[in-house]
């Protein structure tokens, strides 16, 4: 337009030109949690964008897209920013696949294992569980095998899955021993003794848990009195499960004294008669148990002669026994039914030995010197015989000699 108003125009067309790309803030690479089904949803990992003019974000997966995967996998997620002339940036953002879901037991409780005296490892079935993903569960526990302990033991389970999630769940072992022993010998046979008997020995039992039980008992194991008795045998388990088992033990002495005799001598005695005790005739009677009494069955002798005596042994329970032995009785001087002066001719000596019978006793020896009328007395010794001293008597001698009946006995005796 000039100054008079004159005016002229030409049409300038100005193409607007857009080439500056859009400036791209996304996600950093992120772990993205797999689901049950071991997969992964696409987040949104855009971000933001800016340009000097309008843009457009998206994203490739797009977000909440389910995609499967497996531990630790990766997911590429490519992001872009476009202007309206058609800049664009791209970015990508790395998913990391994380499994932090537990491993699910199959069973909601585990059956009680119960047993009366062990449970080994194998008695004990492995439980299993479940993952969200392929791949192997390792299943441990916590108890040392076997176990023996009575009452409740209790199995802490660990399932771990490849990715170290781990669960746990318990099982309970219940042990309890209700078997008593059973006594190896159903019935114990009875101890019959003579005398005594010491030191029995224990019997024995069998036990589903301790295996051979000897058994214990209060009461006495030697017996040595005559009488009959019995001992109660206990089997303890150890469990609380006991077993008691009687035996009897039979004291009684049957057994009849061993008589020993000997044959013996006695010999009448001028003045007594004689007599033996059963020790005389013994010669080592004895009794299997205890010290034995002694009789006989005849003690006490008045004539020579041979006589058959009974000893009789009697132990301390009565049983007796009897043996015989031959008692010979002798006189203990010279027999003769009358009366006798030895030497009846004295030469070198002065003594004379007056014998009467037997038994007799001699109560006075008088001797006469025949030519000269001389005598002596002497008293008598009161025994059947008796030295007398005829001295100085020489010549023929007359001796009377006088017993306790007065009974008068004459002989003659010649001194040199």
């Amino acid at each position: 337009t000039d100054a008079a108003g004159n005016k002229d125009e030409a049409t300038v067309v100005l193409t607007a030109k857009d080439e500056t790309a859009p400036v791209l803030t996304a996600e950093e690479d992120r772990e993205v949690d797999l689901d049950e089904f071991c997969s992964i949803t696409v987040p949104n990992v855009m971000g933001t964008a800016t340009d000097n003019c309008t843009v457009s974000v998206n994203q490739s997966p797009e977000v909440g897209t389910v995609i499967s995967s497996e531990r630790d996998g990766t997911v590429d997620v490519v992001v872009t920013a476009t202007d309206a002339a058609g800049n664009s940036v791209k970015k990508t953002v790395v998913l990391t696949a994380k499994d932090n879901i537990l491993p699910v037991p199959v069973m909601e409780k585990l059956e009680t294992v119960t047993a009366e005296c062990i449970v080994e490892e194998g008695d004990v079935n492995i439980p299993m569980a479940v993952d969200n993903c392929d791949g192997e569960i390792t299943v441990t526990h916590d108890v040392n095998f076997p176990i023996t302990a009575q009452g409740t033991t209790v199995i802490t389970w660990t399932y771990e899955d490849e990715s170290g999630n781990t669960t746990t769940q318990t099982q309970e072992v219940f042990i309890k021993d209700e078997t008593a022993p059973v006594a190896d010998v159903a019935v114990l046979q009875d101890i019959v003794v003579q005398c005594e008997v010491n030191g029995i020995a224990a019997p024995t039992a069998t036990d589903n848990c301790a295996g051979s039980l000897t058994a214990t008992t209060t009461d006495d194991l030697s017996y040595n009195q005559q009488g009959e008795y019995t001992i109660t045998w206990t089997y303890d388990d150890g469990n609380g499960n006991t077993t008691t088992q009687t035996q009897k033990v039979i004291v009684e002495d049957t057994t009849a004294p061993e008589v020993k005799t000997k044959d013996i001598t006695v010999y009448l005695d001028p003045v007594e008669n004689v007599s033996i005790t059963a020790q005389d005739i013994d010669a080592g009677t004895f009794d299997n148990c205890s010290d034995v009494s002694l009789s006989i069955s005849q003690d006490y002798f008045d004539a020579s002669g041979t006589y058959e005596v009974i000893l009789t042994a009697t132990d301390a329970v009565g049983n007796t026994a009897t043996a015989t032995a031959t008692v010979t009785v002798e006189v203990d001087g010279v027999e003769t039914d009358s009366a006798h002066v030895v030497p009846t001719t004295l030469r070198r000596t002065t003594v004379a030995k007056v014998i009467l019978p037997f038994r007799s006793k001699i109560m006075e020896v008088q001797v006469l010197e025949t030519e000269t009328k001389r005598y002596k007395v002497y008293r008598g010794n009161g025994t059947f015989e008796m030295d007398v001293n005829v001295a100085p008597f020489k010549g023929t001698l007359l001796v009377r000699i006088l017993d306790e009946t007065g009974k008068v006995y004459q002989k003659k005796l010649i001194a040199f």
